[in-house]
């Protein structure tokens, strides 16, 4: 099977030659695995045999490399980097690793009427170049390729501040509802884009939009329901009317909406955290599996970082040969995997994967 044929198959329920790999690492863990392979990234991605491969279109004007999610078109006096939402990040430099995060100053907190949120500079699309899209996607024809966008929720937080988001949410819908109005016709105009210009090719499109913790839900179903998943099942249809397969991103604590991300047309779900509550695994698998594919369930706050090789090995043996039965399994960690995880159970955990 390509890699292509064994995703596909995989999310479509039936057993693949082996298990689709999904897996991503943060640079410094990457540079561990480089450092003792003694490959390039490129040859060690080949040799993991990642299955998956992003192609996006490329901003016209970047203004830094260094990115949260969305890219970077501006740089402040002061080192700030703003998105393409002008939402402003600092970056942050530890012995350990450097990453980008919230700079706290969110654009829109002191907002009070809609037509501020009328006038603002939102992203327009000729910040975008489509036209990279189909060379990428001929050279990679053989591999799931994959696109994405934020979600309205994780957007419109970053803009207004989560404290006031909720308080808008419940008391000032009117507001609320404006805001992610406006960030919904950004997100559909990007996704309808990318995807015209993909041609049918792209296999995945992944809608990225954390609403929970590790604990629960940020917000109760019955206001997920109401406010968000209206907007997010937009998405899933225009996913759908291109020909590719649905993946969902959020962290944490998701159980409670999974019937409806399934109602909706999700297909697959990620990171799958085994430490949030009601989020194992081989539960989900129990209850959802032949309606929904999991790509991730390998923990990398605790198992990674503190079990042995050995450990590592049989529990990935065990989601693969229990999750991924019948299909609808891709191997992949938690999140991102971090540094913090020694390189032998790195090796341990890609090892069982490949011989699977």
């Amino acid at each position: 099977m390509t890699s292509r044929e064994r995703v596909l198959a995989a999310v479509n329920h039936t057993q693949p030659d082996r298990v689709p790999i999904s897996l991503r690492f943060a640079p410094a863990a990457m540079l561990k695995l480089k450092e003792r392979l003694g490959m390039t990234e490129p040859e060690v991605v080949e040799w993991i045999g990642v299955d998956l491969v992003t192609v996006r279109p490329s901003i016209r004007r970047p203004a830094s490399d260094k990115l949260y999610a969305d890219p970077t078109i501006e740089v402040t006096p002061e080192g700030l980097l703003l998105d393409i939402y002008r939402v402003p990040f600092r970056e942050v430099r530890t012995e350990y690793q450097n990453y980008v995060e919230l700079a706290g100053i969110p654009p829109l907190r002191e907002a009070e009427h809609l037509d501020e949120l009328n006038r603002y500079p939102w992203p327009q699309l000729d910040l975008w170049d489509f036209s990279t899209i189909p060379a990428a996607l001929a050279a990679n024809r053989h591999k799931a390729t994959w696109a994405r966008c934020r979600g309205v929720f994780e957007i419109a937080h970053f803009m207004r501040g989560m404290d006031r988001l909720m308080l808008d949410l419940t008391l000032n819908p009117e507001f609320a509802n404006c805001l992610m109005d406006h960030i919904m016709e950004c997100l559909l105009t990007l996704v309808r884009r990318t995807l015209e210009a993909g041609k049918g090719e792209y296999a995945i499109y992944e809608y990225n939009d954390d609403v929970a913790s590790q604990r629960a839900l940020l917000m109760s179903p019955t206001m997920w329901r109401e406010l968000i998943k209206p907007r997010m099942a937009q998405v899933c249809k225009l996913i759908h009317q291109h020909g590719a397969k649905v993946r969902y991103h959020s962290c944490g604590a998701v159980y409670p909406i999974i019937p409806d991300l399934i109602e909706i047309g999700v297909d697959i779900l990620n990171p799958v955290q085994p430490l949030a509550t009601n989020m194992d695994p081989f539960r989900l698998k129990a209850e959802f599996g032949d309606r929904l594919t999991f790509d991730g369930g390998i923990d990398i706050q605790h198992l990674l970082v503190h079990a042995s090789p050995e450990e590592v090995r049989r529990h990935v043996r065990r989601i693969i040969d229990v999750v991924g039965r019948d299909g609808g399994y891709l191997l992949a960690g938690s999140h991102t995997i971090q540094a913090d995880a020694p390189v032998e159970n790195l090796l341990a955990m890609i090892e069982a994967a490949r011989a699977a």
